[in-house]
């Protein structure tokens, strides 16, 4: 691929992510729209002022209808330069409407002036000048050539030669070009887009303005055209593939053959960055293994394109009129990660027609998994309802996996949003069971006569209850409410998130990854997609489990992969004071990476810029100081890979020096502020049946900022010496919901909150208790076992508290390992530890009575030795115990 070529295509690529940069008012647009701005009106002519870099009224309304014609552009006729022809369009719409996004005028017309002639130098131009006397063409029109059975786009650029505004109409056979007159006015031009075809001699192209009308004469000279027939081949298994072609005729349009080439749910995708509801042509198709389509003759570029695993394959051939040609084109990997453990997946598809209200064929679904290489495909079921309209959707299946549609390399599940858009946002609910009803609530989503009531909360133990994970579905936008999950440890995974959100949560010592999903209808499924690792062979339920666990990148292209002596993403590196750190990144695509950043609490801390496919860093120093760390790239100024191609991120790994985790005071502070924020938007926006409801939604916000708060004491009081009861109550209340999401059933909370002794402490939290550890004053330690819980299974992350009797105020590491058969070494199948975040952690503190966090996940069912030590301890057959551990849940 020349260097020329590979920009161009580069730019190609960013067409399916122009809509991706959801904003926080315009979040609503990227389910079932309801949104119209009204256009510039024609009207008097404005006036003219010269030497000017402002806008005006004049400007404003030639913007509004070049903002018409690039639409119409990007719809109509897809070619290479279309992201540069949106760009332009929404630069348009936002001096037209006076948004703060307005470019200087200067800039704007600077760009207006290079579109304009990169499409003269694609398109036939047919230049003219308009009076209500006649139409006066530059020069002779010369014949333009349109295959037989096919359409070519012509650009009709009208001057006004008159004196005042002209509204103009434009007309093919009678077909009109555009839907209503765009204003020209006085000695200035305007594009218009025409389409052709070769079913006469001559085309008439009728401009009217008013009662005025003029025609135009084209004259046409039909060609036949050529014909493809397309192979389409996994190389590295020589079989059949499904995937992505791209065909570029000579005349520079991209053209549609294949399955969906009539079906507007796959040749059409909404421009959600623009105000007005628009939509831009896909300039590619799926084929599944087999394709034929007529072309131009002439040069013609073919290219297949298979995920981000899989080099472009391109071929240029040159057809001749008339002439059928049989193409072969192979897809090779450069990497397959499903072998390295990584499974790519969608966390977010509704598979339904750019309507939102119509199912697609689940098949047609599993078609384009494979066709985008996307190991795992989320479908997502949600509730909309309006004064016209009302669906659930969509509803090809029940919940669960689609099983005759997975295998050992593609997964399809049914899945749930559940989203609230007024007050507390979006949740995609993974790996359930049945629906979490009523699966939307409050005005927007619910309908007019809808409550915010329940709030999202009861929703999301209702899906923890079932085994699923709950995911924040847009970042902030919404989502008012993910502060507040995420110190109740009620989210499992942020997507689309703006980075420095998501850094404000690591800020405050919360440990949690990203995914990412790309909302279809509203993109391309799998444009942004998650890699999550897994151990052994794949299954959705360690995909999931992957997730838990933080183990995850998020990307739109780019693979990368970061550690931290040797720690993965998700994982947390112990050390002490200078002890040395050595971090690895490495990144490789399809295309040139752009810049390579490694940072550690919001600080870059070394990047390097390149065009090669292929970047790593290395950096060595010793532990200074508690930080997370993450990757990223982009050939951007974004770093969210939901908002341009080809960007990449990873999630966190966690540094504890001395066992401290990372926390910054300034943004537990921000969060706080902004649930405030979300305390006057409940009392101002809500729509709530009583004061009840409305203050329950309240209470969970004071809850929450509660937390915060006391988060931010406890760094100011940490060598104090004991804690009293009330404080342990506390802590405990705050640690034990990352244990059982049941913690936050009404009965055990009252519990933790009213205890008036030690013993009653024990007795609120003995539910999720998975051992009890009573050390002597010789450090001697005992464990025994009390695991009573039984929706337990295996490939699942399940965390528990260890009660711990510490009665000689022993202060050192408390560890804990599952043994293997020959009980001297660690297990391979089963593995157990103390958590390290910012609730808790593997150091005694000393006191006689703690708790601490523990996680426990096994592969295989069966009975385990597990063996608990202090220290560098050696361990004794007293602080040994076993767990019976089972297949699956009840």
């Amino acid at each position: 691929m020349t260097k020329s070529r590979n920009i161009l295509w580069i730019g190609l690529n960013t067409i399916v992510f122009l809509s991706l940069a959801i904003s926080h008012a315009a979040l609503l647009h990227s389910h079932p729209p309801e949104f119209h701005q009204k256009g510039i009106k024609a009207g008097k002519t404005p006036t003219l002022i010269a030497n000017k870099n402002v806008a005006d009224e004049a400007d404003r309304q030639i913007a509004y209808f070049q903002f018409e014609f690039l639409s119409d552009l990007a719809l109509e006729c897809p070619t290479e330069i279309q992201p540069f022809v949106i760009q332009q369009a929404l630069a348009e719409l936002h001096v037209a409407t006076q948004t703060p996004q307005a470019l200087p005028l200067h800039e704007l017309l600077a760009n207006r002036t290079s579109l304009h002639a990169k499409l003269r130098g694609l398109h036939t131009v047919i230049a003219c000048k308009w009076s209500t006397e006649g139409i006066v063409v530059a020069s002779e029109i010369p014949p333009v050539d349109i295959a037989r059975g096919l359409s070519k786009c012509v650009i009709l650029e009208i001057q006004n030669s008159g004196k005042v505004s002209t509204d103009i109409s434009v007309s093919v056979a009678d077909k009109k070009q555009n839907s209503v007159p765009w204003t020209v006015l006085p000695s200035k031009s305007q594009f218009f887009l025409v389409t052709l075809y070769a079913d006469a001699p001559t085309a008439r192209v009728e401009l009217r303005a008013g009662r005025v009308s003029h025609e135009l004469t084209v004259p046409i000279q039909q060609v036949e055209p050529a014909r493809i027939r397309g192979r389409l081949i996994d190389g590295d298994l020589n079989l059949p593939t499904a995937a992505r072609v791209w065909v570029e005729g000579s005349d520079h349009q991209y053209r549609h053959a294949g399955p969906f080439a009539l079906n507007r749910s796959f040749t059409e995708k909404p421009l959600l960055l623009f105000t007005v509801p628009r939509a831009y042509r896909v300039p590619f198709f799926y084929a599944d293994g087999t394709f034929e389509i007529d072309v131009p003759p002439g040069p013609t570029i073919v290219t297949l394109e298979r995920g981000f695993e899989h080099l472009l394959k391109r071929e240029t051939i040159d057809l001749s009129p008339g002439e059928t040609r049989d193409l072969t084109l192979a897809s090779s990997r450069f990497v397959d990660l499903k072998k390295e453990g990584w499974i790519s997946g969608d966390t977010h598809i509704h598979w339904v027609t750019n309507a939102w209200n119509v199912d697609l064929r689940i098949d047609d679904l599993a078609r384009v998994q494979r066709a985008e290489d996307l190991r795992v495909a989320n479908n997502l079921t949600l509730l909309h309802r309006t004064n016209v309209d009302a669906f659930i959707k969509p509803s090809q299946a029940p919940v669960g996996p689609i099983k005759r549609l997975c295998d050992g390399d593609y997964h399809i599940e049914m899945a749930e949003e559940y989203r609230n858009q007024n007050l507390y946002g979006h949740l995609c609910f993974l790996n359930l069971k049945w629906l979490v009803m009523p699966i939307g609530t409050g005005p927007q989503i619910a309908g007019d006569d809808s409550l915010d009531y329940p709030i999202n909360k009861p929703a999301i133990l209702q899906a923890r209850e079932q085994g699923a994970i709950s995911i924040e579905a847009h970042g902030i936008g919404a989502n008012h409410e993910l502060p507040q999950n995420a110190i109740h440890a009620l989210t499992d995974s942020l997507d689309q998130i703006d980075p420095d959100d998501y850094y404000r949560l690591l800020d405050c010592g919360f440990q949690l990854p990203l995914t990412n999903g790309s909302d279809h209808p509203a993109r391309i499924a799998g444009c942004a997609r998650a890699y999550v690792k897994i151990d052994g062979e794949f299954s959705y339920e360690k995909w999931i489990d992957g997730i838990r666990r933080g183990r995850t990148f998020t990307t739109s292209g780019p693979l990368l992969f970061l550690t931290v002596n040797s720690k993965q993403v998700g994982e947390v590196l112990s050390v002490g004071k200078n002890e040395p750190i050595s971090i690895t990144v490495k990144a490789q695509s399809r295309f040139p990476i752009g810049r390579l950043q490694l940072l550690s609490n919001g600080e870059v801390l070394k990047e390097i810029a390149t065009d090669e496919n292929v970047a790593n860093i290395e950096l060595d120093f010793p532990a200074d100081q508690s930080r997370w760390i993450v990757a990223r790239c982009s050939r951007s100024d974004q770093w969210n890979a939901i908002w341009q191609p080809d960007v990449a991120h990873t999630s966190a790994i966690y540094v504890h020096v001395d066992n401290r985790p990372v926390f910054r005071e300034d943004a537990a502070r921000e969060w706080i502020n902004r649930m405030r924020m979300h305390i006057r938007d409940i009392q101002t926006k809500g729509v709530f049946g009583n004061d009840t409801q409305r203050q329950e939604a309240i209470e969970y916000v004071d809850e929450s900022i509660r937390r915060y708060e006391r988060l931010l004491s406890r760094r100011t009081s940490e060598n104090k010496s004991s804690l009293s009861l009330v404080e342990q109550a506390d802590n405990l209340l705050m640690l034990a919901p990352f244990a059982s999401s049941k913690v936050h059933d009404l009965p055990a909370m009252r519990s933790l909150m009213h205890a008036t002794d030690i013993d009653e402490l024990k007795r609120a939290v003995e539910p999720f208790v998975l051992c009890k550890v009573t050390i002597d004053s010789n450090s001697q330690l005992r464990a025994t076992p009390c695991l009573k819980r039984e929706d337990l299974s295996q490939n699942h992350t399940h965390r528990f508290l260890v009660e711990i009797h510490n009665e000689g105020k022993v202060q050192d590491q408390l560890n804990f390992r599952a043994l293997g058969q020959s009980l001297n070494a660690s297990s391979r199948e089963c593995e157990i530890g103390l958590v390290e975040n910012i609730f808790s952690t593997s150091k005694l503190t000393g006191d006689e009575f703690e708790w601490k966090l523990i996680e426990l996940r096994w592969r295989e069912a069966g009975n385990y030795q597990m063996e608990a030590t202090i220290g560098n301890l050696p361990a004794k057959p007293e602080g040994g115990f076993s767990l019976s551990l089972p297949a699956h849940s009840p």
